[in-house]
């Protein structure tokens, strides 16, 4: 499979990078195609696998399925602008908006979902949500053994299978459905629960495993 880190030149972006490249292609995406090239070469190194950079648009028109690494507030005219090459394909949201109150971290949409509100700015693509509760450093560390769970929201059972093929890409992550984008936030909201519990508890790296 092919997919594009959209604004893949962050830290979240080389985790998945590190992860997603040992059973797909793929691309880095950014604003700066220089930067975005740098990015490659640099995780290819990391990885021993050949990962090509781009402008956000090109991989986005190249990708069989994006992945919005992008900062926290949404931009909803950067969006509309890949509505076009992201039409009729998987795009997964791991966004999370968080601000900071007394102290603590908290989901900054007084209502709805970050998840949303891409659907809406891409109607024509298959939106899913997922992989908000993995820790960057740790998805770097290729040589770490990981064993989380991912919750994933999408509309559609054939999303869900999707993503789900996605996730399971990566060993150690196992994807598990959470309804559907109406429902997103409620997970959007396990990342600054996560902060939260390793701030107060002088914790670092937080992940989920549900056992049942």
């Amino acid at each position: 499979m092919l997919v594009a880190l959209i604004g893949g030149t962050g830290s979240f972006g080389k985790g998945l990078a590190v992860r997603l490249t040992e059973k797909n292609d793929v691309l880095i995406g950014s604003r700066d195609h220089e930067r975005a090239r740098a990015k490659a070469s640099e995780f290819s190194a990391l990885t021993g696998r050949t990962l090509a950079g781009n402008t956000n648009l090109a991989v986005a028109q190249q990708c069989d399925t994006a992945i919005l690494t992008i900062p926290e507030a949404l931009d909803s005219g950067f969006l509309e602008d890949l509505r076009g090459p992201l039409s009729g394909k998987l795009v997964i949201s791991p966004i999370v908006p968080l601000y900071v109150k007394e102290g603590k971290f908290k989901h900054a949409f007084a209502s709805g979902s970050a998840a949303e509100k891409v659907a809406s700015a891409l109607p024509a693509s298959r939106i899913a949500a997922a992989f908000h509760t993995l820790p960057a450093a740790t998805l770097a560390e290729s040589g770490r053994v990981i064993d989380f769970d991912v919750p994933v929201c999408s509309n559609s059972k054939e999303v869900f299978d999707e993503c789900a093929a996605v996730v399971s890409s990566i060993p150690g992550l196992r994807p598990l459905y959470a309804g559907t984008l109406s429902g997103a936030r409620d997970v959007e909201t396990l990342t600054p629960l996560l902060l939260n519990v390793a701030k107060l508890n002088h914790m670092k790296r937080l992940s989920i495993k549900l056992i049942g």
